[in-house]
């Protein structure tokens, strides 16, 4: 796996925060209109809530304990407690009993200690991986449930646990993976909704998807694959192309020689049809985003052309169809990038191809003469990788 292309988790931890930080001066002004404070007592209470230390969160999980229920102020100082410092998820994580009342209030009628105990859960399990395995096996259930909540911050905050599980436990991970996280995350994903919270949804069920694919493929149950398998074409064409969706498809196939052999041929279509369309639709790359978009495009097609000699044909099509380009003109366009982190997947892609051409009554002997590229530049990238 290459390092540069690990999923970058901390964006959940700043969306964690940055959403706390909102809900902190939502509460200030709620607190302000229904409580009537003074002026001095409002800052005392900020300032209360800005220092809460160990002892401090040590009373709270005695006090929800021993009332077996927590308050959404309870829940809401200790949401603020797990983000100030990682001492006290570790006190709270030591108090037998507690996280099961965060649990209780998560499951019960009210909306607003829902809401609370999802934000609670969603900052302790910014805790080490014990933390993370211990949520997942108590609440992982009802996280992977609440996916598809009317509720939009509770599905949000789901999402954002459910990703630092993933990230932070493989213990907790597999956990949840047993409980149809695969589906429920794909649906969400390639769901049709267009309103902009939705599509937060979509950017963030797939850096779930994509933590799986990079960590967790291997350890996928036949239901999960077949259901991958099933759906993996039925992205939401109205969605543009993103980084994400390519990488998750190569990791979860193909790396897994038997898979790649037995793909279904619509799907193999849709693959070539789709990882085209991102080559195409890519003028240049500007940055990340781009070169991963490009760089699993080719190393999809590359795959399929070795695992399934029988495709050739259908790529030939489908560079006419979707890129109105022959395959000189394409593969010109791939050495144009000049992009060193994507010149061994050109390479091993053209190999692919000239291994068809070899058995194409067709051959174009030609073929590398006609590429607009001199073997000098492609040693050269191959040194600025390698370097």
């Amino acid at each position: 796996m290459d390092e540069n292309l690990l999923v970058p988790t901390e964006i959940f931890r700043e969306k964690i925060r940055v959403y706390a930080n909102s809900q902190r001066e939502l509460h200030r002004e709620r607190s302000l209109d229904s409580l009537r404070f003074g002026l001095g007592e409002i800052k005392e209470r900020v300032q209360f809530l800005d220092n809460l230390n160990e002892r401090d969160v040590l009373g709270l999980a005695k006090r929800i304990k021993r009332r077996k229920r927590a308050t959404p102020e309870d829940m809401y100082r200790l949401s603020h407690a797990f983000l100030q410092d990682m001492e006290n998820i570790k006190v709270f994580n030591k108090t037998p009993g507690a996280l099961q009342i965060l649990i209780k209030e998560l499951t019960g009628k009210s909306s607003e200690c829902q809401i609370s105990a999802a934000e609670c859960l969603c900052n302790f399990c910014l805790g080490d991986a014990p933390v993370c395995e211990k949520i997942a096996s108590l609440a992982g259930s009802y996280l992977v449930t609440y996916l598809h909540s009317s509720e939009i911050q509770l599905v949000r905050l789901c999402l954002w646990t459910l990703a630092n599980i993933l990230a932070t436990s493989s213990k907790g991970a597999q956990t949840c993976l047993q409980m149809q996280l695969i589906p429920q995350l794909w649906k969400l994903y390639i769901g049709d909704e267009i309103a902009d919270n939705l599509m937060d949804y979509k950017e963030d069920s797939a850096i779930c998807l994509q933590i799986i694919a990079l960590n967790y493929a291997s350890v996928l149950n036949e239901k999960d694959m077949e259901f991958l398998l099933e759906h993996a074409n039925e992205k939401n064409p109205t969605c543009l192309p993103n980084e994400y969706h390519l990488q998750i498809i190569f990791q979860i196939f193909f790396t897994q020689e038997e898979v790649v052999a037995n793909l279904p041929e619509n799907l193999i279509t849709y693959l070539i049809s789709y990882s085209l369309s991102n080559i195409h639709n890519t003028a240049e790359l500007s940055g990340a985003k781009e070169n991963l978009m490009v760089l699993y495009a080719i190393r999809i097609l590359g795959n399929i052309l070795a695992c399934v000699p029988s495709s050739y044909t259908k790529l030939l099509q489908e560079l006419s169809s979707v890129c109105q380009i022959n395959l000189i003109g394409f593969l010109n366009k791939l050495f144009n990038y000049k992009s060193s982190p994507i010149i061994l997947e050109i390479l091993w892609f053209l190999k692919n191809i000239l291994r068809q051409e070899e058995n194409n009554a067709t051959f174009d002997i030609n073929l590398l003469d006609k590429l607009q590229i001199k073997r000098e530049n492609v040693v050269q990238q191959l040194m600025q990788k390698s370097g």
